[in-house]
């Protein structure tokens, strides 16, 4: 059937109706989008006030040990690392201490502490020097779900580390690709290692890398100093002391009235927190070395008096751990937690009868 011209006619301008609205349609949509992306910077000439972007929100995920932010939840997963670290007179200054999120310092024997550094959420190039478990390695590890490194230990300490099954011990001796002897420092003060080391030699082990940590409770810094320094005498040739750092709003450590130096760094050891744990401390039937020297029992479970000194401040507090693989908690005068800043805390372990100062 033929259409008329009229209906043809008709059909054309219909169908140039429908392209010229569909174009206008499309070219209103692209006006939009050019006027939505152009808007803040014509109301910035207009109003004079530049229009930013809007802030980013608080860190989703933080390192339970130290508080810092990270940026994943895989992060906030890994199972530390507990390497212990000789504090000897020659082995001074130590590598990694500074990049630990805890570390405990505690009298072992013959008038010299030791230092049980807690490496989670931070690596390490280089930590050491490391030295011999001690029994303190028993209370430690559990409590974190960690890896123990070390020198070896005596053959009393030996025996009880390897009673346990929830110590898994990267020790030297077994694992010796993940130490190494620094050229400049002298023997037996000169075994170092890494963190990445020791997180290999536990994977090629067979060891888990994850754990499951009830998290700290933290706060940011809200500096308000009343103290200025911390002196704790462990013996004469263990003078530990804090300045407080306004600046950084930290405590600054030194050995000896001298500036403690990390040498991975160059820097002095700041601190965030230290805290003073009064705990008791026994002589075991275990000798440590051909001078007759005992091991040291220290009881890490049950409560005893604290000292947290944050801001520039000390708060008295309550420490209290019911099992050997729980967490340690801090708590005030009405049983509240008290909240430590986040980054670096020493612990130091020392008897109730113990005389340490501030002022």
């Amino acid at each position: 059937m033929m259409l008329n011209s009229s209906t043809s006619s008709r059909n054309r301008w219909i169908t140039i109706i429908l392209i010229v609205l569909l174009m206008t349609a499309v070219s209103f949509l692209i006006w939009a989008i050019y006027s939505s992306r152009k808007a803040p910077e014509r109301f910035s000439t207009l109003t004079g006030i530049t229009a930013t972007t809007p802030m980013p929100g608080p860190p989703e995920f933080y390192c339970p040990l130290d508080g810092s932010a990270l940026s994943n939840r895989a992060a906030t997963t890994r199972r530390p690392i507990i390497v212990q670290i000789d504090n000897a007179p020659e082995a001074r200054n130590q590598s990694g201490l500074s990049q630990a999120d805890i570390v405990y310092e505690a009298m072992a024997e013959g008038d010299v502490t030791r230092f049980s550094a807690v490496f989670d959420c931070h690596d390490a190039d280089v930590v050491g020097p490391v030295r011999s478990a001690r029994l303190i390695n028993i209370q430690l590890v559990p409590e974190y779900q960690a890896l123990l490194s070390n020198s070896g230990s005596s053959a009393g300490v030996t025996a009880e580390l390897e009673a346990r099954s929830d110590i898994p011990n990267i020790n030297h001796y077994s694992y010796g690709d993940a130490y190494w002897r620094a050229a400049d420092r002298v023997g037996p003060h000169d075994l170092m290692t890494s963190t990445s080391n020791l997180r290999a030699a536990a994977v090629g082990a067979g060891f888990a890398d994850t754990a499951n940590l009830v998290p700290l409770t933290f706060k940011d810094d809200t500096p308000a100093p009343a103290i200025s320094t911390i002196s704790i005498p462990y013996s004469g040739i263990v003078q530990t002391g804090y300045t407080y750092d306004a600046g950084s709003n930290s405590w600054l450590r030194s050995i000896g009235g001298e500036a403690h130096i990390d040498t991975l760094t160059g820097k002095q050891i700041a601190a965030k927190n230290v805290i003073i744990q009064y705990v008791s401390v026994n002589e075991s039937n275990i000798e440590e070395d051909v001078g007759g020297n005992r091991s040291l029992e220290f009881e890490l479970t049950g409560s005893g008096k604290a000292l947290i000194f944050r801001d520039g401040q000390v708060i008295t507090a309550i420490w209290k751990r019911v099992a050997l693989n729980q967490m340690t908690t801090y708590t005030d005068a009405a049983g509240q937690p008290v909240p430590l800043n986040r980054g670096l805390t020493f612990i130091q372990l020392v008897q109730p009868e113990f005389q340490a100062s501030w002022g």
